[in-house]
């Protein structure tokens, strides 16, 4: 008998509503847990929009840039949801530079609040610009960096030193003859925006260059030195095998010479051009009487103020557009970052044959370099670069009327403790971690007395003493190891005569944590206008007036705590418990309510924050090996180095082969 069809049609209905309900639960949700996920997800990105992102820009921002004549274009008050706000992904990455720099809010409106700033800065990074071409080296604002027939830079004062030294094996004493580089944006010295070639400085490389040739071709040999007359008589063993005792051959053998100095100097191979000029020089000088020794010194003098030599060149590309560095521009970009110097004959030849082009040739010379004992310019320079070594001793130094024992051997053990540590972690290819907690670090008799740390004879593996008397040693405790335990940290983060938790702090947050500190506003009080009124024990109480200002707290929330924890190190970075007789309380809260006590503390705070650590290492890094300041193309390097220092537990020579193997610093972007 048939169903009616009324009937059947309820049926029906009955059936569809049934299996609707079968993926729903008793509220009418989806019982799929990647809906649910999505849905619990877009719900609470909504929420966490509405109630603390968009306050935010409304009380920070929309004063600025609002509809009506945004400064630099940016509406934020058009941005009402979470679904236009996930859109404009351009927008959040310029507010997180903007933010992280400081610049925004500008100076003279309502400072942000740690917590606010924390917050966006957060949901900036979530939700910035992802897309970045990474196969392009320059985006609108840096077109303008790279114009020009070549983009060259000068070599700095220490690599100019180091190459004369190794091309003519004679070792230099030369940073008090030149003039002091500036440092970049970077904050160093490759920087070739801040490398200027001023008539001062072309005045002291000439005197420079007479002054070493004068040294090893000097008018009166036997008044020379044993490595002087070492550097001459490898000189002249640079001429090919031909006469050399009859002055017809003389200027043939000068030629020789010249040829293959050039090809050191010039970090390229020599060209006719380059022997018909500077073998002139040589002629000219021999034809009225010189001599050979003097006619040579001429001639080479001339070679040492070439711009071939002065400057890392790199040709223009007939091509335009993005093209790969040729061979020899290549290889001395590589030496001169591992190395601050020119190549060895090794990365020569790889470059003469064109196996430095290959990528397995490549590699193979970079991490050849990176065993090579002259890694060790990577502490000498970027280290103490980028954790402001230099300046101790200089522009920062203990009152000698308080510390006495603070002189000139007790300064240069601080700076080698920080250069050793640095070196050994990538010579030996130890975890970067170690920069924020081990249980070690690298003294000598001097340092060992100072912290009052024993050190044992013999060449034990751990104790195995380096040639200046450096050598491994292992804590009781991890009150000292990584950076925040050494010295020279300490010293520079100090007063004249007293130790401040907010030079401290603030070190942490800009050196180590790569966020921007904002200069004190104007008109705030000091502290104790006498030094000696202040000290570890009544820190805190004179601080807490800087808290309770609105202008002050943001900044003080952030460093105060970190520099509360470090105060158990004196000037001189000596533990101590006690200042004029009170106990130091090195306690510290930081503004999100985690709680932590002294320097093993700080390092487990900063642990928890490697990543943030790790990454700005990394920029740091890339800046010195590019001479540049960076840009958002470059955000594909850090990513990179991120991802194979993680899969790699953070061992330094993954960094570096990223690097070195990267394309902005492989290939050259050239105007059409």
């Amino acid at each position: 008998m048939p169903i009616p069809r009324p009937i059947l049609l309820v049926i029906l209905c009955l059936i569809v509503v049934m299996g609707t309900a079968a993926g729903q639960d008793d509220l009418g949700e989806s019982t799929n847990p990647e809906e649910k996920a999505r849905a619990a997800k877009l719900a609470a990105a909504t929420k966490r929009f509405d109630e603390t992102i968009r306050p935010s820009l409304k009380k920070y921002c929309y004063e600025c840039h609002g509809p009506d004549d945004p400064q630099g274009t940016l509406d934020l008050v058009s941005i009402t949801d979470y679904a236009q706000a996930k859109e404009k992904e351009q927008i959040w990455t310029d507010i997180l530079e903007r933010v992280q720099a400081d610049e925004m809010p500008p100076k003279g409106s309502v400072e942000m609040n740690f917590g606010d700033r924390q917050a966006l800065i957060g949901w900036s990074r979530e939700y910035q610009l992802k897309n970045v071409d990474c196969s392009k080296l320059a985006s609108d604002r840096t077109v303008n960096f790279y114009k020009g027939s070549v983009m060259s830079r000068r070599l700095n004062r220490a690599e100019y030193a180091n190459t004369l030294r190794d091309l003519f094996g004679l070792p230099l004493e030369l940073d008090e003859r030149l003039p002091a580089d500036a440092a970049g944006g970077g904050g160093f010295d490759t920087t070739g925006d801040t490398l200027f070639t001023s008539s001062l400085s072309i005045e002291k490389f000439v005197e420079t260059a007479e002054e070493i040739m004068n040294r090893i071709l000097p008018n009166d040999p036997s008044q020379q030195d044993r490595q002087s007359k070492e550097a001459r008589e490898r000189l002249l063993a640079l001429a090919d095998s031909v006469a050399t005792d009859a002055d017809p051959a003389e200027p043939v053998r000068a030629r020789s010479i010249l040829k293959r100095l050039m090809r050191n100097a010039f970090r390229r191979p020599t060209t006719t051009e380059d022997i018909a000029r500077f073998g002139s020089i040589f002629q000219r000088a021999f034809d009225r009487g010189d001599g050979f020794d003097a006619s040579l010194r001429l001639a080479i003098t001339g070679i040492l103020i070439s711009p071939h030599f002065l400057f890392l060149v790199e040709p223009e590309s007939e091509q335009g557009d993005i093209q790969p560095l040729g061979p020899f521009p290549l290889a001395s970009r590589l030496s001169y970052f591992l190395w601050s110097t020119m190549p060895d004959e090794q990365l020569f030849a790889a470059a003469e044959s064109g196996r430095l082009m290959e990528t397995d040739g490549y590699l193979e010379q970079v991490r050849r370099m990176i065993r090579d004992p002259k890694i060790a310019s990577l502490g000498d320079r970027f280290a103490v670069q980028w954790l402001e070594i230099e300046k101790l001793g200089l522009d920062v130094r203990p009152d000698a009327s308080k510390f006495p024992e603070f002189n000139a051997q007790l300064l240069a053990s601080m700076k080698q403790e920080v250069i050793h540590f640095f070196n050994h972690l990538v010579q030996q290819d130890k975890s970067l971690l170690d920069l924020i907690d081990c249980d070690y670090s690298f003294l000598d008799d001097r340092l060992a007395s100072h912290y009052g740390v024993e050190l044992f004879e013999g060449p034990s593996d751990d104790q195995k003493s380096d040639s200046d008397g450096f050598r491994l040693v292992r804590f009781a405790d991890r009150v000292r190891g990584g950076l925040t335990g050494m010295a020279a940290i300490h010293s520079l983060t100090s007063f004249p005569l007293r130790t401040s938790p907010v030079l401290r702090g603030r070190y942490v947050l800009e050196i180590l944590l790569g966020e921007r500190v904002p200069p004190p506003p104007p008109n705030v009080p000091p502290l104790e206008s006498e030094e000696h009124q202040v000290d570890a024990a009544n820190m805190r109480e004179q601080l807490d007036r800087h808290r309770k200002e609105p202008t002050c707290a943001a900044c003080h929330q952030r460093m105060d705590p970190l520099g509360f924890s470090l105060e158990s190190f004196d000037n001189l970075g000596r533990v101590r418990t006690e200042s004029n007789g009170h106990k130091i309380d090195v306690s510290a809260q930081l503004p999100d309510g985690v709680v932590f006590e002294g320097p093993v503390g700080l390092k487990q705070v900063l642990l928890q924050r490697k990543q943030q650590i790790l990454r700005h290492f990394t920029k740091q890094m890339i800046g010195f090996a590019l001479g540049r300041e960076l840009n958002r193309f470059d955000d594909c390097v850090i990513g990179d180095a991120m991802k194979a220092l993680e899969a790699n537990d953070f061992k330094p020579s993954v960094l570096i082969e990223t690097i070195a193997t990267s394309l902005p610093f492989k290939f050259r972007y050239y105007p059409k």
